[in-house]
């Protein structure tokens, strides 16, 4: 994990049972000026100490840098030798969507477009506006990108795949990486996902769609999913990769297993009442398909990593969703979620979070719902709160919903 906790999984993992959040008043933006005040923002990320090719740090955009980062951690996490891989059954599913362009990048060009009056000139712009852009700008902006990086830094030659389903992105890449494996196309993949938005153009896009919260709550106990407070989400940037391996694989070179894959569900829904429970049905299915696949009753499954956006209307549906696939046996959940201790990672949310998920496999311990003081009304479920919860969990649904409607659940277990 590249995170506003720190580099590597360590410091994440330990904020995230502290119920420590890593958000802070922005860097770069005024206090005065700028809707949006807080984020979770990386301060410690030295790209030239962490990416091995640093000639390609001039076609790397922020995120770029962080997934590019993440995988170097991850393989090394991993115990792979990759002098000792087969490139072709090796590949990559990742999770990413717009990277935003930094203004100051495009502000030169734009410059040269403006006439003698003040207005901006397509002809004038064309004429000398894009000479002034640097040749290469583009290649930073490309969904496709973060992958491609990955894949030609490690020498991957197996699948190479972009989801870009907005915060779904991260989960349904692991989903279809591990179902890349089970096909048999691949013997091990890098999964995850990458993500930054903590510029003008990506912060100003949720400011206008209404999806920012406007708490003036100090920045670690801004965001609040769940809570009768929740107003919306804070932003965060970072990356969260994981590697899903071929079980005898895994197990021939002595890997340490985190957890083991069962099941992916994936669907689209509408997302817009969330008293209609047809605006929640794709949630639902694909929950439902998890389960399925993971051959994983409802009565099996001892804790939910929950969505959690903090934006109220989703809050309640994913509640509403919960309660229907769990019905009665909903008393006997844990259910938390991470969102607030590094904020929203927006695309890049479900590879830290899903990393997350399979700690708390690894070490039997479910941190608890940071800054959830007093739940909402309509969110009636068995939070993890105060405390982290210590004991036996076997079996895990991890939920990941997008803005736009696509829903992404995965199973995993505890590995015996």
């Amino acid at each position: 994990m590249i995170t506003s906790c720190g580099i590597g999984w360590q410091p994440y993992w330990a904020a995230a049972l502290a119920a420590e959040p890593h958000i802070r008043y922005l860097s770069g933006f005024s206090r005065n000026g700028f809707p949006s005040e807080m984020g979770g923002e990386i301060i410690d990320f030295d790209s030239a100490r962490m990416i091995k090719n640093r000639k390609s740090l001039k076609v790397m955009s922020r995120a770029i840098m962080f997934a590019v980062a993440a995988s170097d951690l991850a393989i090394s996490d991993a115990g792979i030798s990759m002098n000792q891989v087969d490139p072709f059954r090796f590949g990559i599913s990742l999770g990413t969507g717009i990277i935003n362009n930094d203004l100051d990048e495009l502000a030169s060009g734009i410059r040269e477009g403006i006439d003698a009056s003040g207005k901006f000139d397509m002809n004038l712009f064309g004429q000398k506006g894009l000479r002034a852009l640097f040749p290469l700008w583009f290649l930073k902006y490309l969904p496709n990108m973060p992958a491609c990086h990955i894949s030609i830094t490690h020498g991957l030659k197996g699948p190479n795949n972009t989801i870009t389903t907005s915060s779904a992105a991260g989960a349904q890449a692991i989903g279809e990486a591990f179902h890349v494996i089970q096909r048999g196309d691949a013997d091990r993949m890098l999964a995850g996902s990458t993500d930054s938005k903590l510029n003008a153009m990506g912060i100003s896009r949720f400011q206008l769609l209404g999806f920012l919260s406007r708490s003036k709550n100090v920045p670690g106990a801004a965001y609040s999913p769940f809570d009768e407070a929740h107003d919306g989400m804070i932003l965060g940037e970072g990356a969260g990769l994981v590697v899903l391996e071929e079980l005898s694989h895994a197990k021939a070179r002595g890997a340490q297993i985190y957890g083991e894959m069962k099941g992916y569900g994936s669907s689209s829904d509408f997302s817009h009442d969330p008293r209609e429970t047809k605006d929640y049905a794709g949630k639902c299915y694909a929950m439902k398909r998890a389960l399925k696949e993971s051959l994983r009753g409802t009565d099996e499954v001892d804790a939910v990593f929950a969505n959690g956006s903090g934006i109220p209307k989703d809050d309640l549906q994913e509640t509403s969703a919960l309660h229907e696939i769990f019905q009665e046996k909903t008393g006997r959940l844990n259910v938390t979620g991470v969102k607030p201790i590094t904020g929203h990672l927006v695309y890049g949310a479900g590879g830290v979070e899903f990393a997350a998920a399979m700690l708390a496999l690894r070490d039997q311990m479910i941190p608890p719902l940071a800054n959830l003081k007093k739940p909402d009304s309509g969110c009636d479920l068995p939070f993890v709160r105060d405390a982290p919860y210590c004991g036996a969990v076997r079996t895990l649904l991890f939920n990941s919903f997008g803005f736009g409607g696509q829903n992404a659940s995965l199973v995993a277990v505890k590995y015996e």
